[in-house]
């Protein structure tokens, strides 16, 4: 990328932070900068789909000129901060460009002892960098290898022909361009290793496991470890896979001695993530196999009291019918008793009943739905009962929803589930809201001379450019939030209560609003599912367009008037 084509961009964007970063450390990491921001934010949100592969913190910085922004990022890339070198690249809004694996070069064989600024500093001579990863260990020490990716691939083969086989301290560098895994080439490789378990203590010690299995063939490596509840078992390595499979296939399910009361396992070794695969795809196909067979039986339950055990949970449904099975979700509920913290195990208020028959879940459904549990008469809440529907089917259904939000399809009616950005309540302080007091002649004025619902055609109130300017949200810059001062803000609970004063306004101040007479209910609700939405940025392009919002409030009265 030449400078003309970087020139105007003053958006820094920073992918991995270390983890315990605060606000305060990244300021003073930018202090020869200070007078030249607007911005520092650090992104600590987490997505559902990240609860299980938690992402680093990242960072934007805002400069008020692109020549002080390119000196920050050339002076400060790949310096640590914390123990972590820090990857400083330009906020690209096509995200495509960096992920262009063309100019993207590997690089292996970096010296352990290297610092990642010289490396940086080492391929920086061959063109403009878009990122650089120098990867590390979490206490910040160097692994040996790392990714350059340039913004054009005559710098990246400027890079690899000038580099590649060259000694770097004490180290020779390996240069090649970037492939993904599923590019490259790899021989299959033969396992040579057999895993055992369930040893009897009388072969104990890893000479007398040698001794039987060595029949096999020649062993290279065999040794005896200990579990985390102190139970042996042993690794040993054969020549070839050969070996290892007849010794699998003789000794697996074996007994040593004929005293001995349970078998030896003997299996191939797998890495970690092979048996984790393994082991998810044999759950996951017993899991299915269940779903198919129980597939209309199985009622997922919510509203349930809590203090509602498994066992009476039980007994209420068991005169519908035969059941399988009863799960109430529960969690750990930590609380503290005289300076000593309790663990007590709670109900989530929601659980599974799986019948054996079909008839017995319908049975079930008309005799408990929306109503209250024998026993429980005096409970605020209604139990409802849907039928239980499976993780991935689950998903195609949301997916399904996503489909006709951005298609205009209403929702489909009577669903156990509502969209993502529908889960939410709306903030405390829109619950109960009133219309500001400056507004309170204008609404009666409408109330007063309001046109009859049939006078304004459907495709105006769906478009809200085709609606009459006079009924429209006016589009002042003091009925706009200030985006600055709204990525200033610390955390996401403050962005969203200041983003919803100007969300609830335009609503309340819509033609839509206006024509089907809402009420601040309504108002508040529709606030609310727009509110629920995790990305921040979002909530902002949708309170600061008319046609966004006007899509919106359109999906909403669809799914409040289907529910």
């Amino acid at each position: 990328m030449n400078s003309s084509e970087s020139q105007g961009k003053h958006v820094l964007f920073i992918s991995e932070l270390p983890d315990n970063i605060i606000d305060s450390e990244l300021k003073e990491f930018f202090k020869d900068y200070e007078s030249d921001l607007i911005i520092i934010q650090i992104d600590r949100n987490q997505k559902m789909y990240d609860l299980f592969n938690t992402r680093k913190p990242k960072a934007t910085i805002v400069f008020k000129t692109h020549e002080k922004a390119e000196e920050a990022r050339n002076k400060l890339n790949m310096r640590r901060l914390k123990g972590k070198a820090l990857n400083i690249m330009w906020h690209e809004r096509d995200n495509s460009v960096r992920y262009n694996n063309k100019s993207n070069i590997f690089v292996k064989g970096i010296s352990l002892n290297a610092n990642p600024r010289d490396i940086y500093e080492l391929f920086a001579k061959f063109g403009e960098i878009i990122s650089a990863k120098i990867c590390e260990d979490e206490d910040g020490n160097l692994l040996g290898y790392g990714y350059i990716n340039y913004y054009n691939l005559e710098s990246a083969e400027k890079a690899i022909e000038s580099l590649n086989k060259t000694k770097f301290m004490d180290s020779e560098l390996e240069v090649v361009h970037f492939q993904k895994k599923s590019e490259r080439l790899q021989p299959p490789q033969e396992n040579s290793s057999i895993y055992i378990k369930n040893i009897p203590s009388s072969h104990a010690k890893i000479e007398d496991l040698k001794g039987i299995f060595s029949k096999f063939g020649k062993i290279i490596f065999g040794k005896i470890f200990q579990d985390s509840n102190e139970r042996p078992y042993a690794i040993i390595v054969y020549e070839n896979a050969e070996i290892a499979n007849k010794a699998k296939e003789e000794m697996n399910d074996k007994k040593l001695n004929d005293k001995d009361e349970v078998a030896l396992y003997v299996d191939l070794l797998q890495k970690k993530s092979e048996r984790k695969r393994m082991l998810t795809t044999k759950i996951g196909d017993i899991n299915n196999k269940l779903n198919q067979e129980f597939k209309n039986c199985n009622l997922f339950v919510k509203n349930l009291p809590y203090d509602l055990t498994e066992e009476k949970l039980k007994e209420i449904f068991s005169k519908c019918g035969e059941i399988k099975s009863v799960k109430i979700s529960k969690y750990l509920l930590v609380t503290k008793v005289k300076d000593t913290f309790v663990e007590q195990e709670t109900s989530r208020g929601f659980g599974f009943i799986c019948f054996t028959s079909e008839e017995a879940a319908n049975k079930a459904k008309e005799e408990f739905n929306n109503k209250n549990l024998p026993g429980y008469e005096n409970s605020k809440r209604p139990i409802i009962i849907s039928e239980f529907m499976p993780r991935n089917e689950r998903r195609q259904y949301l997916n399904k929803l996503q489909e006709n939000q951005n298609t205009g399809f209403p929702y489909p009616p009577g669903q156990p589930f509502a969209p993502p950005y529908m889960m939410p309540m709306p903030p405390r302080h829109f619950q109960n809201r009133q219309p500001h007091k400056n507004n309170f002649k204008k609404v009666e004025q409408q109330q007063q001379h309001q046109q009859p619902p049939n006078q304004i055609p459907q495709n105006q109130i769906n478009n809200n450019n085709n609606v009459n300017t006079n009924n429209n949200v006016s589009s002042s810059k003091e009925d706009e939030p200030n985006k600055e001062y709204l990525f200033s803000l610390d955390n996401e609970e403050a962005q969203k209560d200041y983003l919803g004063e100007y969300l609830f306004k335009k609503i309340e101040q819509h033609a839509i609003s206006q024509q089907k007479n809402l009420t601040v209910d309504i108002i508040s609700k529709i606030t609310g599912m727009i509110l629920g939405i995790s990305d921040i940025k979002e909530i902002y392009d949708i309170t600061t367009n008319d046609e966004s919002i006007t899509a919106r409030i359109n999906e909403a009265l669809n799914l409040l008037e289907s529910s």
